[in-house]
């Protein structure tokens, strides 16, 4: 059974055979809002039922009494009385406290829900939509570097648990935001190395003095991967819909590709940085799409090979086109 909070999305996968027989209700350790996850039929009957049952034992002791009239034996009536006195609390008292065994309350705390401090990678134990959660990054209403952190090494230490339990329905805004941390980053750095002259100017930037070749670094290469980060999502996300892998809408093949980008922080390193990076995109980004959508490793290689195909075919027809002419 899916188990999933109606206001913050917060959920996981569990064995019903684990859940309190009579629970229905529970409340979410991570915005606290008490919400109805499943329904009873049969439950105003099994829960009326067993309130009038303590009350049955105790009138069948008037039988008991019945040998009171005979005076030939005033010890026995003496012997029995403080002998059932005592037995009706002990099978009065398991009664009660088998009602309030299924507790609402105390649901989460049985299922070991995730602790809410973010510490805890999301989805280590799921695969697919099973439990979701929001990583820490866009939940987070303060200390964004700490959270930006957190989330970022969650990526590359979890790939498969934190896109696995990656939601949909929250936006392009955060991912958007995690992407750019990253891609100002690399421009920083990269501007750094160009005022030091380890690394030569961009071919947008050749010809300028290095003071504009940095500010027009800091301003341009993230327009420039920004705009390249939305066309390749929506190439991808055709492919992914032509080969029906589609399970979380344009938002999910986003959200795969903004977070996937982690690796791209080792184009911080000159010169062996990028390639280093550009590998470990790829091979995250792979990751990414197939746990987001829970699509098979033939899909997502499909997705992601066959506009690579595309292109280098138009680039050799571009290129003996132009030869000839």
């Amino acid at each position: 059974m899916n188990i999933t909070c109606p206001s913050c999305g917060f959920g996981r996968t569990v064995n019903e055979a684990k859940l309190p027989p009579k629970a229905v209700m529970a409340t979410c350790p991570k915005c606290q809002h008490r919400f109805k996850f499943r329904e009873l039929p049969g439950q105003p009957a099994a829960v009326h039922a067993p309130q009038h049952e303590p009350s049955g034992p105790a009138q069948p002791a008037a039988p008991a009494e019945a040998p009171l009239p005979r005076h030939e034996r005033p010890a026995q009536t003496a012997q029995v009385q403080p002998s059932e006195t005592p037995a009706r609390p002990a099978s009065e008292d398991p009664a009660p406290q088998q009602r309030q065994a299924p507790r609402e309350e105390d649901l989460w705390k049985e299922l070991e829900a995730l602790n809410d401090d973010g510490d805890e990678a999301p989805g280590t134990d799921a695969e697919g939509p099973g439990q979701t959660s929001l990583p820490l990054w866009e939940r987070a209403t303060s200390g964004y570097p700490l959270a930006f952190a957190k989330t970022f090494m969650q990526v590359l230490a979890n790939p498969k648990g934190f896109f696995s339990a990656m939601p949909v329905g929250h936006g392009f805004m955060k991912p958007l935001l995690f992407f750019l941390v990253i891609i100002q980053t690399v421009a920083l750095s990269q501007s750094i190395w160009q005022l030091l002259g380890i690394m030569p100017p961009s071919l947008l930037t050749e010809g300028l003095g290095h003071t504009a070749q940095a500010a027009l670094a800091l301003i341009l290469y993230p327009l420039e991967v920004s705009l390249f980060l939305f066309m390749d999502t929506a190439i991808n996300h055709f492919f992914l819909r032509l080969f029906k892998a589609d399970t979380k809408g344009f938002e999910g093949t986003f959200r795969a590709e903004a977070y996937s980008a982690a690796p791209m922080l080792l184009m911080i390193i000159p010169y062996i940085g990028m390639p280093l990076a550009m590998i470990g995109a790829t091979v995250y980004k792979f990751l990414g799409l197939r746990h987001v959508h829970g699509a098979s490793n033939k899909q997502v290689l499909a997705v992601l090979v066959l506009p690579m195909l595309l292109a280098l075919a138009v680039a050799i027809v571009l290129t003996l086109v132009t030869g000839r002419a």
